[in-house]
């Protein structure tokens, strides 16, 4: 059986996430939710975004629930309108950092927090069954929409993070997203001299691919070094990702950002536990040890099941690029985490590489190598069989991918993507010289994997 969830909801080309996938999805929702209440609708800039929201809508309506209308608004913001208006659920179109040919739908709960991989199971199981339920003529649905969600967000926001004491001057990458009508406002209001930079909406990504990478912002980098910025952001194109340029245009290492967060949340409350995915580095753990708290890591794409795991709540659920700051919301915000990353460096009255130089910065890579999904799995037994006997390997893990950690603190993941046909390679040492035999290794063990496969 086909499997539809991947790590991060249902995505792939429009071919895979079609019409007819969308209205059955708002089907499935809605026969969850016994078949009434109402559920959120949002989508990002993509070209296929706009007939994906009226296929969901459609299936909502079909299965006897009101479809609320938030329109074209960062990821961010859609999770928080859901909770904010006491809805039962939401669905938000979105292809996140894959190219524009791509899409993809993710489903809320109440709280504005993913769907678990159980509550994922549950959809795909009525999808794949045809086992939802469609209502008579007398109980179908409604739609509605509410327009002022992002100018509730923004107050919100600005309600909870003081404003700058500083000039800071931000250089904004938007990447052509949905972001690009609320970042830059907010930081604007915070009193922060704004630039922006890719900030006209456009569902083509003309201006560089949806992923902030060290590779995709160069131009942001020189546009922060020319104008003396303080500081850049860049974002996907629904905005829950934030990337980040230092005062000298350098990409901070997404796991250096995580240990930062991770840092200021547990000076604020104290002790406590940070969440975070199999491939973040172990600098977040030293930070963690440093200020008595506690990291626990868990697959990719589902840090934000510790929030309904039963147990105590964690301060900051994390992975590269996505950041939950629980006592804001329970979704990653690539928006609220600039706003507070600037908040932070105006209260401290530094630079930003003054801001991290207490947090390690050691040398990675992470690259991706294209491998069609059918191969993935023998491709990864083959890896797995050879990299787990290697000398000077202090342990393994094995519940997302292969992960193998070194006794010098280097490691390596091979993990196939659960969003896109390539199998993923992340490696971390502590020398530049180090970090290129390990890159080298990965990339021919993995290259003669998808060969053998």
């Amino acid at each position: 059986m086909p499997k539809l969830f991947g790590t991060s909801g249902i995505r792939g080309d429009i071919n895979r996430v079609s019409p007819e996938l969308a209205m059955k999805l708002g089907l499935a929702v809605a026969t969850s939710l016994k078949n009434h209440g109402s559920v959120a609708v949002a989508h990002d800039a993509r070209t296929s975004s706009p007939y994906l929201r009226c296929a969901v809508s459609s299936g909502l309506m079909a299965g006897g629930c009101r479809a609320v209308q938030f329109g074209m608004v960062p990821t961010p913001v859609f999770a928080f309108g859901t909770r904010e208006n006491k809805l039962n659920a939401g669905i938000m179109i979105t292809g996140s950092h894959n190219p524009p040919t791509d899409n993809g739908l993710k489903c809320y709960d109440h709280d504005g927090r993913e769907y678990t991989g159980d509550e994922e199971a549950a959809l795909e199981e009525l999808v794949l069954m045809n086992s939802y339920r469609m209502v008579s003529w007398d109980k179908v649905g409604s739609t509605t929409a509410h327009q002022d969600v992002a100018d509730r967000y923004v107050r919100a926001v600005l309600s909870n993070i003081k404003p700058v004491e500083r000039p800071i001057h931000v250089v904004v990458d938007c990447g052509n997203g949905a972001g690009s009508n609320v970042t830059p406002k907010l930081l604007s209001r915070l009193g922060c001299k704004v630039t922006t930079i890719n900030a006209n909406i456009n569902g083509t990504f003309p201006s560089r691919p949806p992923e902030p990478t060290p590779e995709t912002l160069s131009d942001t980098s020189r546009l922060v070094l020319e104008l003396r910025a303080d500081l850049g952001v860049a974002h996907d194109s629904d905005a829950d990702r934030l990337s980040v340029l230092d005062e000298n245009g350098r990409y901070v290492t997404n796991d250096r950002l995580l240990a930062f967060f991770a840092k200021i949340l547990l000076q604020r409350y104290g002790p406590g536990k940070i969440v975070t995915s199999v491939d973040t580095s172990p600098r977040i753990d030293e930070v963690a040890k440093r200020h008595s708290g506690r990291v626990e890591r868990t697959r990719l794409g589902k840090t934000h099941e510790a929030l309904v795991s039963g147990g105590d709540i964690p301060l900051l659920c994390c992975e590269p690029w996505k950041i939950v700051d629980v006592h804001w919301g329970y979704w990653g915000d690539g928006i609220y985490a600039a706003c507070r990353l600037v908040s932070q460096l105006s209260e401290e009255r530094c630079t930003l590489s003054s801001l991290l130089e207490d947090i390690s910065d050691y040398p990675q890579r992470r690259l991706a190598l294209p491998c069609p999904d059918h191969v993935k799995q023998k491709a990864m037994e083959y890896i797995k069989a050879r990299l787990t006997t290697e000398k000077q390997v202090r342990d393994v893990w094995t519940y997302d991918g292969i992960r193998v950690n070194y006794e010098d603190g280097s490691y390596v993941l091979l993990r196939p993507s659960g969003t896109e046909p390539k199998i993923r390679v992340y490696c971390e040492a502590r020398s530049e010289t180090n970090l290129k035999k390990l890159v080298d290794k990965c990339t021919a063990l993995t290259e003669k994997a998808i060969k053998t496969g």
